[in-house]
């Protein structure tokens, strides 16, 4: 019988290939496990209070939108606002708006969220009415200009604040659309700030690029996360993600920008070759991370449907699990600006609080996870 010149493989050889073969059947599960989303915890939630309420009189604050809480070092809040509406506060509750100041502020002697109520002091002049946050001059065009805050970040020595550029097409007071978004900073809370300028412009990012500032995240890892909204499709939004370090916030050429590629951290200079992190988010939200959950917190409002919803993710750039909603409202209650404000967050994580705004004033509720 003549003998096979097949020589028996190595042992190594053998080894690697059956090593091979198991690794093949586990891939599906592992990139199966590797793609899994968090499931969404049982929680309760309170119905909302209302962080102010006047008693009949002229002359004061009757509401406020924006609503994005710092803390400070000092342990006080700032309050970071798009407009305040002065005007009558009558006797049957009824309000009569006489003027909107457009980017303004506050601050709380205390980040204690129980302790908001009431407890506003709006920066304001000799007569006590709200000034703006972010002043502008003649040469900014602020006929038909105005500067909305939308979020930001206080370290030791500084405050920062991301704002809208909004310019003006109408009558109304709400007829205004974004031309750009920059960042201003200050060493006192209060202000003044002064606007960061690139180019002769106080726009760092222009009106067709992310409108980064929509939501920031300070993680742990030393990177402030700034996402920014951005149309993916006619009349459809989402969010690309910037990171930057605290120090360099008002210098765009310190940014980095999130490549969209789920499957691996890449990160570029290049804002051109930005991806989308988020799909369907509207021009308020919030992100932060959330020790209970071992992951992050996406707390964000469906417009049309009136309906705050929460999603979480391992990462800040995601994958993202599904909507649960949190919490809805009437048509009649004209809710907006759903969002969580970090700086109360308590208990490990497991009690947070989020705000609405309804019929242009802020309400406050607490969720507490099971």
């Amino acid at each position: 019988m003549p003998k096979s010149n097949q020589q028996p493989a190595p042992a190594f050889k053998t080894g690697a290939l059956i090593f091979r073969a198991a690794l093949l059947l586990l891939l599906p599960g592992l990139a199966c496990a590797a793609e899994q989303k968090p499931v969404f915890p049982a929680f309760e939630i309170s119905t909302g209070a209302p962080l102010f309420s006047q008693a009949a009189a002229t002359g004061v604050v009757v509401g406020q939108g924006g609503n994005y809480a710092l803390a400070l070092p000092d342990g006080r809040a700032l309050w970071l606002l798009n407009n305040v509406m002065t005007g009558e506060r009558k006797a049957d509750g009824q309000n009569a708006v006489w003027d909107i100041t457009d980017g303004a502020a506050a601050l709380v002697p205390s980040t204690a969220p129980e302790a908001q109520a009431g407890a506003f002091s709006w920066v304001s002049d000799e007569n006590a009415l709200p000034l703006p946050l972010l002043s502008g001059d003649l040469g900014e065009y602020t006929q038909v200009r105005k500067f909305w805050p939308r979020s930001g970040y206080c370290g030791k020595e500084r405050c920062a604040v991301f704002y809208s550029v909004m310019n003006n097409y109408g009558p109304g007071p709400y007829d205004y659309f974004r031309v750009g978004q920059g960042a201003a900073s200050s060493e006192d809370p209060a202000g003044p700030y002064v606007k960061a300028s690139r180019g002769g412009r106080y726009s760092l990012w222009n009106d067709i690029e992310p409108a980064f500032g929509s939501a920031l995240l300070e993680d742990n890892d030393g990177w402030l996360y700034v996402y920014g909204r951005v149309m993916t499709a006619p009349g459809e939004y989402g969010a690309a993600l910037a990171r930057v370090r605290p120090g360099d916030l008002l210098s765009r050429d310190k940014y980095s920008y999130y490549g969209g590629d789920l499957s691996s951290a890449t990160w570029t200079s290049d804002l051109a070759e930005a991806g989308t992190v988020l799909e369907r988010v509207p021009e308020d939200f919030s992100v932060s991370y959330n020790d209970f959950l071992k992951g992050y917190l996406l707390v964000y409002m469906d417009d049309e449907a009136g309906t705050v919803f929460a999603r979480q993710a391992r990462y800040p750039w995601g994958p993202w699990g599904e909507p649960h909603r949190l919490l809805a409202c009437s048509r009649e209650e004209y809710c907006y600006g759903a969002k969580e404000q970090p700086a109360f967050a308590a208990d490990g994580g497991r009690l947070v609080y989020l705000t609405v705004e309804k019929k242009n004033a802020p309400y406050l509720y607490r969720l507490r996870f099971k």
